[in-house]
């Protein structure tokens, strides 16, 4: 296992989301694999994913995954990650607003031998961002 590719091939795939390729982004996960922390409308694995980030990408176009901070060891990942993106489309319910919109999260993965995702779990700051949409 070596941690420091699984970071290199972290980062890859936050630059691939950045660019808004969203199959480089999911080109890390393996099939099957399951990722806490998202939704409970969507499954809770690659496809639940992508349709979380679709959503995203269509109310923030503009959305960038900043890296904060990184730590890898054996077949663990762990990383503290900025979300920034200008809000323009419906977003929880809420009309675009041109406001940018900015909250973090953090995400642990678990690697595969070959160096693919296997599990992640994903911690956002939701109160933040439901403050931020006016919500509460």
């Amino acid at each position: 296992m070596d941690a420091q590719l699984n970071k290199a091939r972290t980062l890859d795939a936050v630059n691939a989301l950045n660019r808004g390729d969203l199959d480089g982004y999911l080109a890390i996960y393996a099939p099957g694999a399951v990722v806490h922390g998202l939704p409970d409308h969507v499954s809770p694995g690659v496809d639940g994913h992508r349709e979380v980030l679709t959503e995203i990408r269509r109310a923030l176009p503009d959305v960038q995954a900043l890296v904060q901070a990184i730590v890898a060891e054996d077949d663990l990942l762990a990383a503290r990650i900025r979300y920034t993106g200008t809000h323009r489309g419906v977003l929880r319910g809420v009309a675009p607003t041109g406001r940018v919109l900015s909250w973090e999260a953090m995400t642990f993965r678990r690697f595969d031998h070959a160096g693919r995702v296997v599990e992640r779990w994903i911690i956002g700051d939701d109160l933040s961002l439901l403050r931020q949409l006016g919500l509460i």
